[in-house]
């Protein structure tokens, strides 16, 4: 086997420490046993990756672009590109080592970190590089922010030679020598707090062509340095051509000359290969592939987008709400909201996900299909109908994905005629993710229509942003490097020059906001929503840096999730059946071996490899299965020994190994027999669902740190008063009352919502003071802690927590307009407060329905143009079954023809009017503030108020007014 040219050469690049070995072995050398042994298990499994694992990696797999045609065609050629870089690893050794030769790094541009920040007066690195034990991990820096290193930061915002910055700090402390300034400079850079020009942002595919660029702009005193690295680039770029030894002979001398410059722990040169072929799939699996990407999403257990992001919108919008802009570092800042759950640094872990109904449903089908010795479910309509999730709102699917899957057909004639089969592999999260690394090997052309989806996705006032950043391991960096893909570049701790036509973002161009939906980017300069998308597949947890992740996730937040099937609880079943959708493998039989189910390592072959056939008889193993370990699949023939040793291997360094249906031999033959995956790029196009509402982008930008009033020191007081919520209305109707009564005859303006956060209940009471003295602040904390001391006697209330108010000023607007919002609180609250008191037989939602018409027609200012926004924005459609006499209830009470006549009564109206007076004030007010959205959300608080915050019946309530709302126009004679 060492003897064929493609065998012996794949493997000497991925292992020239293993090919070593073997070359002596073919000599006059005697091997060790053991070592020839674990030799030959290697050989073996590079063998069967590099016939049958596609991925891309060095010259075992490579890349062509395909098309859709009418008819397949398949052409293969002889003359495969291989395309030779320095790795990356051994790149950032080179840097590292050109970095601390002073003569040269005193020429060189240096540029501040675009993702510091600052946190109790010290500088935050975050999670750069660093080296251990296992490898290379990343931590947090943290440096004192002293007079010097903020000058640095500060003069370095833009690109700078390190020695006019050395000048600039020498200016500015005239008593620091030389040295000390060096050592200053030296250290930020060493910590990344500078970054030099060395460093190749992401969308530069040859990092070491970067170097040699920005050496020469160095000059003398880097020319012997410039020269080696010359003559190893043009010895990489002679590996594009030539044969099997011509290549062989040009890495082997490249990666010399490599080491002898720098150490690397790997292969000093990296190669990927452009395959010379001419692919056409027959349009029939476009549409299979359209086909089963809507059907994945409708499949997903996270229609509604990820339970972590909601949780972390919900915390978002409590804190600032809606209609503002927080800039984006603040946003993850301690002082902010921090990071969403599971990130490094964040105080909470995410919560595990809670078995349902559709975890049942796969339970059921996967235990049937094991005792009825099934290696096939069929996915019906009926099956699809069980396990898809209740549609709460119409579902969002993803801007665009990739779909990546096998064809199983015996023949190019027979693909054409419709015979084969779809197995999906995997989806990616956006399209650009799987190929991106690739579009360098292809040309302009191919790249813009591989591109397509993404480049086209775009919306009005929605900039589309490639998102650049150096991953968490530097030795990873060969996957992130690509090419510009879109116009515009959110850069991340990068050093990036003004001389490219690349339209950059950096952190803080961006901000965070959101709405009632979900969160969104926006750049505030350029009043414009940003998407930012990562073109390459680097594992979000493991090696990319918290605040791309955050950027990219964001995105995705609130959009269904679409992804290969995900069996939920039912994955760690022991075997799992096929799933199948006509032509289309939508999840392969699997089976999971436990190394427990088989005799341990002590034992000799003979026991284990008897245990073994036994095992697979008993579970129905087939012979050829794929191993699979993450995203990478290892084709075995369970035949073979040497295929059972490479599993034994497996299993003594796993607890268990996952074995999934492979093709029959001849599933590639339309292929020529070889392993392939294609990746489908499709963007949503969906007519059955209404578009994405646009969002505004807000006009406001808040600071947290300077956002909030705190007990103490502001003219407000905010208490949150636990307590089961079935006894709220009588802390409302029967105790409020009496502590407003202790400020006499000078009562405060005051409000209240009711509320509940992490499970807890509770009422928010706010109570405007007369001054932002902390004795005003004290005296009224202590009344209304007394008073929380007789209702916890009485049974009523639990405990009183004093806490921080965040003013909703995109939501409400500011200043005067704010001050006009509050006194509408404020005589809401009293209206409730009466209703409460009044008793009464009315269904709460009917109360609620008629408050909804009487807020609308006072704020529009018009009985008609009230009942008709309430018919213009809400839903026609009934949320839930209304039974018959609420329904006629709301028809007759929330009929505004009489002005609520019938429910306004002689001890109500006082409320109600000041009411009405507060509403059409502030409609007068309104500083920036859409009227729909204001009025949206005079609805929402009095809701809150009223009822809870039950969204369901929200939304029953609000479908009542409207019902009254048509009842009025149609007799008005209005058209609808």
């Amino acid at each position: 086997m060492w003897e064929i040219e493609p065998v012996s050469d794949a493997i000497e690049h991925a292992s020239p420490v293993l090919a070593g070995r073997i070359r002596c072995w073919t000599g006059a050398e005697v091997p060790d046993e053991r070592a020839a042994r674990r030799a030959a298990l290697s050989v073996v499994r590079y063998t069967a990756r590099l016939t049958g694992r596609p991925t891309p990696n060095g010259l075992f797999a490579g890349v062509v672009p395909a098309r859709f045609a009418s008819r397949p065609r398949l052409r293969w050629g002889g003359a495969h590109r291989a395309v030779a870089r320095a790795e990356s690893g051994w790149m950032a050794a080179v840097i590292d080592g050109l970095e601390r030769q002073p003569v040269i790094l005193e020429r060189l541009a240096v540029v501040a970190n675009t993702t510091l920040t600052e946190r109790g007066g010290r500088l935050v690195v975050p999670y750069r590089p660093w080296p251990t034990d296992r490898g290379t991990g990343a931590v947090e820096v943290v440096l004192r922010r002293t007079g010097p290193v903020r000058a640095a930061v500060d003069a370095a915002r833009e690109p700078i030679l390190f020695e006019d910055l050395r000048a600039k700090l020498a200016a500015e402390f005239p008593h620091a020598s030389t040295d000390t300034l060096n050592n200053l400079l030296s250290t930020l850079v060493d910590h990344r707090v500078l970054i030099t020009g060395l460093h190749a942002p992401g969308n530069e595919p040859d990092a070491l062509e970067h170097v040699l660029q920005e050496l020469e702009a160095v000059g003398e005193a880097a020319a012997a340095q410039s020269t080696v690295l010359t003559r190893i680039h043009e010895r990489l770029q002679q590996h594009r051509r030539g044969s099997v030894d011509v290549r062989r002979k040009v890495r082997g001398e490249a990666a010399r000359q490599m080491r002898d410059l720098a150490p690397s722990r790997r292969h000093p040169v990296t190669v990927d290969l452009r395959l010379d072929a001419d692919v056409a799939l027959p349009s029939v699996v476009a549409r299979e592939a359209e086909r089963i990407a809507l059907l994945l999403a409708r499949l997903t257990p996270k229609s509604g987008g990820s339970t972590v992001w909601a949780d972390y919108h919900r915390r978002f919008y409590q804190r600032f709400g809606p209609g503002v802009q927080v800039p984006l570092l603040e946003v993850v800042a301690d002082s902010g909201i921090g990071w969403p759950d599971g990130y490094p640094g964040a105080s909470r872990s995410p919560v595990g996900p809670r078995r349902t109904s559709r975890d049942e449903k796969l339970l059921t089908v996967a235990q049937e299909a094991a005792l009825d010795g099934r290696r096939e479910v069929l996915l019906d309509e009926a099956l699809i109908a069980e396990l898809e999730e209740p549609a709460t709102r119409p579902m969002t699917l993803p801007a665009h994905l990739e779909l990546c899957a096998r064809i199983d057909s015996p023949s190019l004639d027979a693909l054409g005629s419709g015979e084969f089969r779809l197995v999906v592999t995997s989806v990616s999260r956006s399209a650009g993710v799987v190929i991106g690394r690739s579009l360098p090997l292809l040309d302009e052309h191919e790249q813009e229509m591989l591109t397509a989806p993404l480049v086209g996705a775009t919306r009005e006032r929605v900039l589309p942003a490639q998102l650049s950043f150096p991953p968490l391991d530097p030795t990873s960096a060969h996957v992130t490097r690509t090419v510009d893909v879109l116009p515009t570049v959110i850069s991340l701790a990068e050093h990036r020059t003004t001389e490219k036509a690349t339209d950059v973002v950096t952190p803080a161009d961006l901000a965070v906001a959101c709405d009632s939906e979900g969160l969104y980017l926006t750049a505030p300069s350029r009043g414009v929503r940003v998407e930012p998308w990562a073109m390459h597949a680097l594992n979000l947890r493991k090696h990319t840096p918290p605040l791309a992740r955050f950027l990219i996730e964001l995105t995705l937040a609130g959009r269904t999730r679409v992804t290969d099937f995900d069996w939920g609880a039912a994955a760690a079943l022991p075997f799992l059946p096929r799933l199948r959708s006509g032509r289309v493998v939508v999840s392969a039989a699997r089976w999971r071996m436990a190394a427990a189910d088989l005799p341990d390592q002590a034992a000799d072959w003979t026991t284990w490899d008897a245990a073994l056939s036994e095992w697979r008889a008993r579970r129905r193993l087939p012979t050829r299965v794929l191993l699979v370990d993450g995203d990478w699949r290892l084709p075995l023939d369970l035949e073979g020994d040497a295929h059972r040793a490479l599993l034994r291997e497996h299993l003594a360094a796993n607890p268990y190994a996952v074995l999934e249906e492979a093709p029959a031999s001849e599933a590639a033959g339309w292929f020529d027999g070889r392993a392939h995956e294609i990746v489908v790029t499709l963007a949503a196009r969906n007519p059955h669902s209404p578009a994405p509402k646009f969002r505004r982008v807000p006009g406001r930008v808040v600071a947290p740190r300077e956002h909030g009033l705190l007990p103490g020191l502001s003219p407000l007081l905010f208490a949150k008063l636990y307590g089961d919520p079935q006894r709220q209305d009588v802390v409302l109707a029967e105790h409020v009352p009496a502590l407003l009564a202790e400020w006499g005859d000078d009562q405060p303006r005051w409000w209240f919502l009711r509320f509940r956060e992490d499970g807890e209940h509770f009422l928010r009471l706010r109570i405007a003071l007369s001054g932002s003295e902390p004795a005003v602040f004290g005296e009224a904390a202590g009344r209304v802690s007394a008073w929380v001391a007789r209702l916890r006697r009485l049974g009523l209330l639990r405990e009183v927590a004093f806490g921080t108010s965040f003013p909703e000023i995109g939501r409400w607007g500011c200043g005067e307009a704010l001050a006009a919002a509050e006194a509408v609180f404020t005589e809401d609250s009293r209206v409730v407060l009466a209703q409460l008191a009044r008793p009464t037989h009315l269904h709460r939602h009917v109360l609620a329905a008629v408050n909804f018409a009487a807020i609308a027609v006072a704020f529009t200012g018009h009985v008609r143009t009230g009942a008709q926004w309430l018919i213009d924005h809400v839903p026609a459609r009934a949320p839930a079954v209304v039974p018959r006499s609420v329904f006629t209830q709301a028809q007759r009470l929330a009929d505004p023809a009489q002005d609520f006549q019938a429910l306004c009564d002689t001890t109500t109206a006082a409320p109600w009017e000041a009411r009405d007076r507060a509403l059409t004030e502030y409609r007068s007010h309104l500083d920036g503030v859409d009227p729909d959205t204001a009025l949206d959300s005079l609805l929402h608080a009095h809701f809150l108020r009223a009822c809870g915050i039950d969204a369901d019946e929200k939304a029953v309530c609000l479908y009542l007014a409207r019902v009254a709302a048509l009842a009025f126009t149609a007799r008005e004679g209005r058209p609808r």
